[in-house]
């Protein structure tokens, strides 16, 4: 047992178990974030060794966008003397707080208007560091584990939801939120957010190979329409749009599979597994358009599609002002909230806050400015290039799954916050080990 549990892929299953079932909400929850994070540290001093592999042996790019995203939100929490900070733009406000309060506005002050949240932020990073940093060096047959284990979770999501959702989300919510009778929560208290999750888990189901046997192709068929069921179930527009991108990676999953087994020689003997799945797909396409002809939740969540949604424009607009008050530098990671108020159009204001941007990129460019910008730039120019690098690889199509859920989230991204939950970042760095060329050995 104890063998097990010191392999570095059963850690990360654990790691990837605890983000999800924990992870789901947003930053008031702290002490679940404490706990992933804890869990995460612990797993970096366990496998110190395994660190020190990372950034001698990983590829150079990588090690650096690694230290480049853990160290700057560390950077903007340093303090710096006033004549620096107070030159900094947008931190007049800063002075003038200081000297209400009776502050001494020369005393020295960080980078970041608010060094708390910077360091919360900061937090946060260490789960998908865990991941990256252990994962890079899995074989592909533990990369294989990984992935089963996000769709086991994902399933296992599922049943979640379907017993809250039966309940009218009154009995089984994991966050105090605000649930909707008819929304499809599971373990995260945004709808877009799961609707992703599920999208994401369907995309990488449709990459992972199956053990042999003709059962379990149906099997996996029948778990992606539950899970598409789950995408739609949850009313998010973004999500449900984001079955086109995994519509066409199944197609082209299939098509491939399908060209293989014929060159091969043996498509005759995967004909019923093929008829099966197809069946079992065909299916749960029925019952998405059987609620919606007879008006059932289905048909509840293509009628959002007709709501026009004006306050996202109106905090873009918001968030655009307030991105050009702090240019270039940002008013530090995880400061949006703090700042987003004061420069709120009073025409815009309403009871609620906004407490997002609702736009990741703008929010990007209010906290951390134009580096914040190159480095999500420099992230991007990677996943293309380690995509590239695996197109001939026969695992490629892990690799392809996974630079087609980055697209996903980077779509979602210009809608709302997917990267802003543990569940979502720890995914987020499996994907990044997915892209990674497989060892024939666990390190």
């Amino acid at each position: 047992m104890m063998k097990l549990i010191q392999r570095p892929v059963t850690q990360l299953q654990i790691l990837l178990v605890l983000a999800v079932l924990l992870g789901g909400g947003g930053v008031v929850y702290g002490f679940r974030h404490m706990a992933i994070q804890l869990f995460a540290l612990a797993l970096l001093a366990l496998n110190a060794g395994r660190f020190g592999d990372f950034v001698r042996e990983a590829p150079r790019v990588l090690v650096i966008l690694v230290a480049l995203t853990l160290a700057f939100p560390l950077l903007q929490a340093v303090p710096l003397p006033a004549p620096l900070w107070q030159a900094l733009p947008g931190r007049d406000l800063v002075v003038q707080a200081y000297s209400v309060t009776g502050i001494d506005t020369q005393s020295w002050f960080t980078f970041s208007v608010d060094p708390l949240r910077t360091l919360t932020s900061f937090c946060a990073t260490l789960a998908p560091a865990a991941m990256i940093v252990l994962g890079w060096s899995l074989s592909q047959e533990d990369r294989h584990v990984l992935v089963k284990t996000l769709v086991a979770v994902a399933l296992g999501a599922f049943l979640l939801g379907t017993l809250q959702l039966s309940s009218a989300n009154t009995f089984g919510i994991l966050q105090d939120i605000d649930a909707g009778p008819d929304v499809f929560y599971a373990t995260f208290s945004n709808r877009n957010s799961t609707g992703i999750f599920f999208v994401i888990a369907t995309i990488t189901l449709a990459a992972v190979p199956l053990p042999s046997g003709r059962l379990w192709p149906m099997l996996a068929a029948g778990a992606g329409a539950l899970m598409v069921i789950a995408v739609v179930l949850t009313q998010s527009r973004s999500s449900m749009t984001l079955l086109v991108l995994l519509l066409a990676f199944v197609v082209a999953r299939f098509a491939a599979s399908y060209l293989r087994s014929k060159r091969s020689g043996v498509l005759a003997n995967r004909r019923p597994m093929i008829i099966g799945s197809a069946i079992v797909v065909v299916i749960g396409i029925v019952a998405i358009v059987a609620s919606v002809a007879s008006g059932g939740r289905a048909a509840q969540s293509l009628e959002r599609f007709s709501q026009i949604d004006g306050d996202r424009l109106e905090m873009w607009d918001d968030g655009a002002f307030v991105a050009k008050r702090y240019w270039p530098v940002g008013s530090g990671t995880g400061t949006f909230d703090e700042v987003f108020q004061i420069d709120e159009s009073l025409a815009y204001v309403s009871p609620g806050r906004a407490g997002r941007a609702h736009n990741d990129y703008i929010e990007l460019a209010i906290e951390t400015g134009v580096i914040g910008i190159l480095v999500l730039l420099a992230w991007f120019a990677w996943l293309g290039w380690a995509t590239w690098q695996r197109r001939n690889d026969a695992d490629r199509w892990l690799a392809f799954a996974a630079i087609v859920s980055f697209t996903c989230i980077a779509l979602q991204s210009v809608l709302d916050y997917p990267l802003r939950n543990h569940a979502m970042l720890c995914i987020a760095g499996l994907l990044v080990v997915l892209l990674l060329p497989a060892r024939e050995k666990s390190a």
